[in-house]
């Protein structure tokens, strides 16, 4: 309960105060107007934070203020305890002895007023977000509590600038404690992700004396002249943030020398922090700070370097959060190469810019250029390498290319069980890869050759240089693969069409084909090797008792041949000799009728569909198609041959053809399947007068659609009748399709009613 209170409260205050801080800094002009006053109590001109401001009301540096909003500059409160000119109307000064007054105009809004709001926004919301996502965790909530800090910080700094008293306090506050929470915050950070016990006592002297430092700036409060306390509260609040800033090293180089070796995971966080924290507080502290301290004046505005300090607390929500350490070696290397690297051109830079502008040239603004060049280049040398990945295609073509053969090739080695298969899915993609007449592979034993070709190759002149080891010879380039006491294997590839010699790119890309074709053939031979021992084996082993260890393995090769003579015979049953049966009977019909030769002609017909209808099966039985014209002509052949059979049209759609022709070869003999038992089912029983089939690509699937205006099938019989599944005689039902689509991890939709015809969607990922 005490913790929901103190959350509303903590809510309600931070409204108020943005509220009161927007009013303030929307109602009154920016002016920045600083002044300094001297022993006779004077007050003159001292700088101006906004340079335009001097031009445009004409002052200068060194005029004496007589009056603010026509009072004496000492009754004005801001100009009393913040020595500066703001919330004003009017200002009279003097200047050579001359009084003038000027009327302080609206202003347009300074930019640093959105971008403080800007990283509010950001630290507010980050500090909110930890607690939501990680409420258990003490750590955490501390560096929850250092982002709310930050965020207040940039809450204040507008009005402060204004002479708010309230952010005033608030920032001189809040910028001191800010690096002792995070002391404390590191403290339990070690102690949850390695163990490490710090002392955290001195912690509750800390905070006592920030809360004795707030009470006392509570004087800025009162109408009291504060002008002295606050330049001696100023230069205390800044060293008090270095020496806070010095305490958190101080902090991690005592860990990491007691622990580093007790505590191996010490060492990678170490190294995390020190990286994280110098991005982070360097800037603040060398470019802000430290330049304030010795000469008055920031070389970079503290609004600006304050933003890297958000990078320190990110770091840690990172680890919190992924419970694990990026490679900070790898990391900080490749920062330090791309930081010397980019030092060259930024100085060549720096001398150009100051040759082109001698006469504008400072060292301020030389330093900073080089450092924002620097940066620049650097920044853009280390995400270089992701931008060429990215835009590899349009960049480095070839690349790409090769690249995407490479992934292919290796993709469809998988497949890969029989040396011929190499011809019809690696050759091919190898010859025109590399733009060649030909290419080949060979495989040579002790006493013969084996030899598959692509393209335009006199392969009997390959194995006649291969015989006589001609293998640096001009006409053909002959890459050994494997070279063993067996076997020897080669890669032969005829010249370029374009007469050219192959590129570094192409050499490079064939070296990394050929390893993974020593692979690939190395199982190949071992396969065909071993299938020659087990099928000896089988033909070998007796009867007795003494081969009953490795009876199963013949009885296992039987039943694979017989499953698949069935399928075959089923198969056969089912279509030619169903049509043989019915020559047989119109030819003994023809004998016992003694009809004319009329009838016989008709017959020797119908032998030409049967024997038609025979090759259709053989087809059906092995598809080799589709390694030849691919899925899509396959299907079109195999619909343009049942064209005047069927009783029903069809109209066969195709959407993405490149994309599906890419597929493995396995995935496109699932598909043609599927599209096989789809077919059956309409000729056979759908009773069908318009089939639609549509073959397409939609969000990296294939997708295959079905419909047709048939009989359809009734859910309920569907249901009660498990032989139903089975849509067509072939052996391939519905069931035999759905196991199809599971195994490519696939989905199938069935959509049918008795008398509504079949609706079937198959959605199947296509591998990347």
């Amino acid at each position: 309960m005490n913790h929901k209170l103190y959350k509303i409260l903590l809510s309600f205050c931070l409204l108020g105060m943005q509220v009161w801080f927007l009013y303030v800094t929307f109602q009154h002009t920016f002016f920045g107007i600083q002044l300094e006053r001297n022993e006779q109590m004077e007050w003159r001109i001292k700088s101006f934070q906004i340079e335009q401001i001097q031009s445009d009301l004409g002052l200068k540096i060194g005029d004496k203020i007589i009056y603010v909003n026509g009072k004496d500059p000492n009754e004005n409160k801001i100009v009393r305890k913040w020595a500066t000119i703001e919330q004003a109307d009017t200002i009279t000064f003097t200047r050579d002895g001359e009084q003038v007054t000027i009327s302080l105009e609206e202003r347009v809004q300074p930019a640093f007023d959105f971008i403080s709001l800007f990283g509010e926004i950001i630290c507010l919301c980050i500090s909110f977000m930890i607690l939501w996502k990680i409420p258990y965790s003490k750590s955490a909530r501390i560096l929850s509590l250092v982002f709310l800090i930050v965020g207040i910080i940039f809450m204040c700094i507008p009005p402060s600038a204004r002479g708010d008293s309230l952010a005033k306090v608030l920032i001189s506050n809040l910028v001191m404690i800010m690096p002792f929470i995070f002391v404390h915050f590191l403290t339990l950070f070690f102690k949850e992700k390695s163990g490490v016990s710090l002392p955290t006592t001195y912690l509750k002297y800390v905070y006592s004396f920030m809360l004795l430092s707030f009470i006392g700036r509570c004087i800025y409060f009162t109408p009291l002249d504060t002008y002295k306390f606050y330049t001696l509260d100023y230069i205390s609040v800044l060293l008090l943030f270095m020496c806070g800033f010095l305490f958190n090293i101080g902090l991690l180089f005592y860990v990491y020398f007691k622990y580093h070796r007790e505590n191996s995971s010490i060492q990678a966080i170490i190294k995390l922090v020190w990286f994280a924290l110098f991005i982070s507080s360097a800037p603040l502290a060398f470019l802000s700070f430290l330049p304030i301290l010795f000469t008055g004046a920031p070389l970079v505005k503290p609004l600006y370097t304050g933003y890297f300090v958000v990078l320190f607390p990110l770091s840690f929500t990172y680890m919190i959060v992924t419970k694990q350490l990026f490679d900070i070696h790898i990391l900080l290397r490749r920062i330090l190469y791309t930081t010397l690297i980019s030092m060259v051109p930024s100085i060549l830079i720096v001398l150009m810019i100051a040759l082109i502008f001698s006469k504008e040239v400072t060292v301020k603004n030389m330093s900073l250029s080089f450092l924002f060049i620097l940066t620049t280049i650097s920044f853009l040398l280390y995400v270089l390498e992701y931008f060429v990945t990215k835009l590899d295609a349009i960049m480095f073509p070839k690349k790409f290319y090769l690249q995407l053969a490479l992934k292919k090739i290796a993709r469809n080695l998988r497949t890969i069980t029989s040396f011929r298969e190499l011809k019809d899915i690696i050759l091919v993609d190898i010859v025109s890869t590399l733009n060649v007449y030909g290419g080949a592979i060979v495989f040579q034993y002790p006493n013969s050759m084996e030899t598959i070709g692509e393209g335009v190759l006199d392969l009997n002149e390959i194995e006649q240089y291969l015989r006589e080891n001609r293998l640096d010879d001009s006409k053909y380039s002959i890459f050994v693969i494997n070279q063993n006491e067996e076997y020897s294997c080669y890669l032969v590839t005829a010249r370029k069409k374009t007469n050219t010699l192959l590129s570094l790119e192409e050499r490079q890309w064939l070296s990394l084909i050929i390893s993974y074709l020593a692979v690939s053939l190395e199982n190949i031979y071992l396969i065909r090797k071993l299938t020659v021992k087990l099928h000896d084996l089988a033909s070998q082993i007796p009867n007795e008792e003494a081969g009953q260890d490795v009876v199963w393995l013949r009885k296992s090769l039987f039943e694979l041949q017989e499953q698949e003579r069935y399928r075959i015979a089923t198969d056969l049953h089912d279509t030619t000799m169903q049509d043989i049966l019915l020559v047989r009977r119109r030819l003994i019909s023809f004998i016992n009728n003694n009809e004319d030769h009329q009838q016989v002609i008709q017959a020797i017909k119908h032998l030409d569909l049967v024997n038609e209808s025979l090759r259709q099966s053989c087809f059906e039985l092995n598809p080799h198609l589709l390694q030849n014209i691919g899925l899509i002509q396959t299907i079109q052949a195999t619909l343009d041959l049942d064209i005047g059979l069927n009783e029903y049209e069809t109209d066969f759609q195709v959407e993405g053809s490149m994309m599906i022709e890419r597929l493995d070869i396995d995935i496109k003999k699932h598909i043609f399947r599927i599209f096989q038992e789809l077919m059956h089912n309409a000729k056979k029983h759908s009773n069908a007068s318009n089939v639609i089939i549509k073959l397409t690509v939609v969000e990296n699937y294939l997708c295959l659609f079905y419909k047709d205006d048939g009989i359809g099938i009734d859910p309920q019989a569907l249901a009660k009748d498990k032989r139903l599944l089975t849509i067509a005689n072939s052996g391939f039902g519905l069931e035999q399709m759905k196991s199809r689509v599971l195994h490519l991890s696939g989905h199938l939709e069935f959509l049918s009613d008795k008398g509504s015809g079949v609706e079937l969607t198959i959605r199947i990922p296509i591998p990347t």
